[in-house]
């Protein structure tokens, strides 16, 4: 339990350089093994933005796809960041 809230703590905390357009590449080919990232890019609006939008695509290269793998709080997390930041960006957008 300690250890989820300092992983939730860390995410309020940005660590390091942004992520790469590599790395940002590379976890979206990984997401792609996900139903939920599936679903959402289905929807022409949401995959511009996953393509485009530099707020979108910096949540999506800060995921850890090791973890996100082992740990289904951390993937849950994740995806409730990324449609979180989606939404933003539509509303700011629209």
């Amino acid at each position: 339990m300690i250890l989820e809230f300092l992983a939730l703590a860390s995410d309020f905390i940005w660590w390091g350089d942004p992520p790469d357009e590599q790395r940002i590449e590379a976890n979206i080919v990984a997401l792609m093994a996900y139903s939920w990232f599936v679903e959402l890019i289905e929807k022409p609006q949401y995959d511009k933005l996953v393509r485009e939008n530099p707020s979108v695509r910096y949540v999506i290269g800060k995921m850890k796809m090791k973890k996100m793998k082992r740990s289904p709080i951390y993937e849950e997390r994740k995806e409730r960041k990324l449609k979180k930041e989606i939404q933003k960006q539509m509303a700011t957008s629209g």
